[in-house]
């Protein structure tokens, strides 16, 4: 009788619910380790991308240690290049007609430093003046994941849901500048594999919420540690080195 009467007990004391920096710790481990991610001093991916409105075309994005960024999405022959070198950013958009590359607007350049933090902002996050909540827990797309607010040390303000069983981040939302005009966006990321130790999505799915704009990237190619000049982030010129 005593024993029934502890497993009762036992059975109706409510489990520890996680914290934050235990998912945050579990989600950085699911992708490999922090030390294996801050090994990483270059990085480059290679894939195509998609739009709703059926254009398609080929992105490459490089990142290099400390700071350095550089995407570059090329459709019918013509490209929009983004760079930063790790204090001043560039963009040269053939798309638009633009011959020579412009500095990117003060606005833009938040955005711009946010994308060169290829860690992430989970990892080392105190110590970036970032902040993490946890919100809850909550259905996502029929599965089970913890719901994050990951505030940056800028002020900008991100949700980010990690799957409860695999720990590796399902969706990020959050808003964007574009024109002056703050634009939500939510990104689900899918088709996690292992290169050399990391796991990466090869699949980003990117709605603009309120609108039925997407966008679809299928990496073919994630390169860890590539050789990358520095020159591969400076302003780009209409023979600037490419990333591949």
């Amino acid at each position: 009788m005593k024993l029934i009467l502890a497993l009762l007990v036992l059975g109706a004391l409510p489990l520890r619910a996680q914290t934050a920096d235990e998912i945050v710790a579990k989600a950085l481990a699911a992708r490999g380790g922090r030390d294996r991610i801050l090994a990483v001093k270059t990085l480059r991916m290679t894939g195509q991308i998609s739009f709703s409105g059926g254009d398609e075309g080929k992105l490459v994005v490089a990142w290099k240690r400390p700071g350095k960024f550089r995407q570059e999405l090329t459709l019918d022959g013509k490209s929009n290049l983004r760079s930063i070198d790790g204090s001043n950013a560039w963009a040269l958009n053939q798309l638009a007609g633009d011959t020579e590359a412009k500095p990117l607007p003060p606005e833009q350049m938040d955005g711009v430093r946010e994308q060169a933090d290829f860690d992430k902002p989970l990892v080392d996050y105190k110590e970036k003046g970032n902040r993490v909540e946890l919100v809850g827990k909550e259905n996502l797309d029929g599965k089970s994941a913890y719901k994050l607010k990951v505030t940056l040390a800028n002020g900008v303000a991100r949700d980010e849901w990690i799957d409860a069983a695999t720990f590796l981040e399902a969706r990020l939302q959050g808003k964007v500048s574009v024109g002056g005009k703050d634009i939500e966006f939510a990104t689900t990321f899918r088709d996690y594999r292992m290169v050399d130790g990391l796991r990466y999505p090869f699949e980003l799915d990117t709605e603009t919420l309120g609108s039925d704009q997407r966008q679809k990237i299928m990496f073919t190619s994630i390169e860890v540690n590539p050789p990358l000049s520095d020159d591969v982030f400076t302003k780009p010129a209409s023979t600037a080195p490419p990333a591949r």
